[in-house]
């Protein structure tokens, strides 16, 4: 059973997600319904869930937002949002943070069914091929004994090679990150591994994931070029990669405690 989370703040549309549904027959074990995205994110600290469903639109945490936070704490998590055709633009937005899948609201139970039908057999997918890449590993330490002995689970690519690999990709993304459309994907194939084993690989060497290091670069890039007020904010949010202005105002503020007109307010 695959658990999951779902994040909704309009309390009739909890209800019919929880009621209408028969989780456990999609093969589903439905943790718990938050009411915004700090409650959901909350359960990350005691649960491990592998799916999540959200709503855009939610006070104290947006969806956008949420996903953003599960995506760096866990990356394997895989989110479908739910969205009115009025946050569409910010359903584009989140399918560039590999969303799975969105539903478009008033919600259908029977398309909720239909699209966590395709996120489970996603999971189960990648299950089996998480449990091929653990016996290659096992395999590869009984062939190379003397190689593997000093080494913990996860490094029989050998400690250097990894490096090396980290190393490109995170070249690729200092070329790359100011294009809003850079994803994990184009990273991994700049260095020909699949996204999982990239994202394992980058975030054992650098202590973060993908993710995690283009928001950092894109915010430094912010900070550096809000100081100067000649450049306008709305350019700044373009430039450095982002294209919804309220999604970068908001992961500004996150990085630096202030929004950017703040933010520059502080160095006129």
């Amino acid at each position: 059973m695959f658990k999951l989370i779902i994040a909704e703040d309009v309390k009739i549309v909890r209800e019919t997600l929880v009621r209408s549904i028969d989780w456990s027959a999609l093969g589903v074990t439905l943790l718990g319904v938050a009411e915004n995205g700090e409650e959901a994110a909350a359960w990350l600290d005691r649960e491990e869930p592998d799916l999540l469903l959200t709503d855009i639109g939610m006070p104290k945490m947006n969806g956008l937002e949420l996903i953003e936070t599960v995506k760096a704490r866990n990356p394997d998590i895989r989110c479908i949002i739910l969205s009115g055709l009025s946050e569409f633009e910010h359903a584009r937005q989140a399918l560039k943070l590999q969303v799975l899948d969105y539903v478009l609201k008033p919600i259908d139970p029977g398309e909720i069914e239909k699209v966590i039908s395709r996120a489970v057999e996603v999971l189960r997918k990648e299950r089996k091929e998480r449990w091929g890449l653990v016996l290659a590993e096992q395999a590869a330490k009984e062939n190379l004994p003397n190689l593997t002995e000093a080494l913990h689970p996860g490094e029989w690519f050998g400690s250097l090679k990894k490096k090396k690999l980290v190393e490109q990709a995170i070249q690729y993304v200092k070329e790359e990150f100011t294009r809003s459309e850079l994803t994990l994907s184009e990273v991994a194939a700049s260095v020909g591994l699949s996204d999982k084993y990239m994202n394992l690989l980058f975030k054992e060497v650098t202590g973060m994931t993908i993710n995690h290091w283009i928001i950092r670069l894109r915010m430094e890039e912010a900070g550096r070029l809000v100081k100067d007020p000649a450049t306008k904010i709305y350019e700044i949010c373009e430039r450095v990669g982002y294209a919804d202005q309220d999604h970068f105002r908001e992961s500004f503020k996150k990085q630096f405690g202030l929004t950017p007109t703040e933010y520059r307010n502080k160095f006129l």
